[in-house]
Formats: C-alpha cells, sequence, structure tokens
C-alpha cells in the first residue's frame, strides 16, 4: 500500500476521529459494497467535516487500501498470537484455524471488505493473499525439515489449499445463527481429521 495516500493521526483526539471514520467505512463497505459507498456517506454518518476526511486519506481508494491492509495484519497477528506456543505443526495448524474462524465470527464485516477487494482492484485482491502465502510457505518449510510435513507436495499450492480451508469453513461459521465455543472446536476437530487422515479410503 502506497502510504502516502493516507495519514496517521497525531493527536489523541486526532486519533479517535480516525477510528470513527475506519469503523463507519467498515459498516458501509459491508452493507453496501464498495462502489456503492460515497465519500459524503462516510462523511456523514462519520459527523465529521469534509476537510477533516481529507486530513487523512486522499480519497475512497485510500481509506479501503488501508482498512484491507489492517484486517491483513490484524489476522496474522491474531494467527500469530495463537499459535506461538504450540509445540508442532499440527497443533499450530489447529489453533491457527480456530483463531481464524473466531476473529471471523467476532467481525463478520471482514468477509465481505477483503473478498471485494478482487472487484475493486485485483492487485490489492492478488497482494493479500500472496503476502499470506509466503509467510505460510515459510512456515511449511520449516515443518517440513523438522519432518512434521511431507516434502513430496508443493508448499505453495499446498498454502493456498490451507488458506482455502480456512476460508470456507469460515463461510461454514458465519452461516451459523449461534456459535458455541464447543461447536468452534467440533469444526476445528473435523477439519483437521481431514487433513491428518485423507478424504479418501
Amino acid at each position: 500500500m502506497n502510504q502516502t495516500n493516507y495519514r496517521l493521526p497525531k493527536r489523541s483526539d486526532g486519533q479517535r476521529t480516525f477510528d470513527q471514520i475506519i469503523e463507519t467505512a467498515k459498516k458501509l463497505f459491508s452493507k453496501k459494497g464498495y462502489l456503492a459507498t460515497s465519500i459524503n456517506e462516510i462523511i456523514h454518518k462519520s459527523g465529521i467535516a469534509t476537510g477533516t476526511f481529507y486530513l487523512y486519506f486522499d480519497d475512497k481508494y485510500a481509506l479501503y487500501s488501508y482498512i484491507l491492509a489492517k484486517y491483513r495484519k490484524l489476522i496474522r497477528k491474531t494467527i500469530s498470537e495463537a499459535i506461538k506456543s504450540a509445540p508442532t505443526r499440527y497443533e499450530k495448524e489447529r489453533l491457527g484455524l480456530r483463531a481464524f474462524l473466531k476473529f471471523a465470527w467476532d467481525d463478520p464485516l471482514a468477509y465481505r471488505i477483503i473478498w471485494e477487494s478482487m472487484f475493486v482492484d485485483k492487485h490489492l485482491f492478488k497482494e493479500y493473499y500472496e503476502t499470506f502465502s509466503k509467510d505460510y510457505v515459510g512456515q511449511l518449510a520449516h515443518a517440513v525439515g523438522e519432518h512434521e510435513v511431507r516434502d513430496d507436495v508443493d508448499l505453495e499450492t499446498l498454502s493456498y489449499i490451507l488458506m482455502g480451508v480456512s476460508n470456507f469453513v469460515g463461510l461454514q461459521v458465519l452461516f451459523k445463527d449461534t456459535l458455541t465455543e464447543k461447536e468452534l472446536d467440533d469444526i476445528c476437530d473435523e477439519v483437521m481429521k481431514i487433513l491428518d487422515r485423507g478424504m479418501f479410503k
């Protein structure tokens, strides 16, 4: 992301305004979509003056790009925190999956905002997942070296398979009206059973 497209606040009152713009935009982008949301609507719903918006963002695209980048960092941080003490790759995968699914449940706005980037700017969408994949491949390569993951598979392909599992099982979670901790654990156990044993007899 081109950092010249946005400017971070330097004072606490500015931070509150900045955060209000972000939260308002997230809700509008998720509800109406990027194209159907106007800067004027974001400004009105945020309760700010027009000039205040442009103190922080050059345009709507800069705001959207910032939100997407923040989601990427937040999801990576959430997963990293969840797996940092896990002793094996198997446990890291399970805890990482659980952390992602919990994140999706707690912040359902994220899915539409992230996936809509494919239509807003395919380069944003590509960068989002390529960044995740690159980091994932590094972790998987370490696991191969530790003889925890088989060494006869392409790790980039494997990273996308695992990301795909997380993304679409995330939809399974989001389609539910309620979700208990036990249900979340059961879903993760099913995924790990399939990853560990395969789907074919």
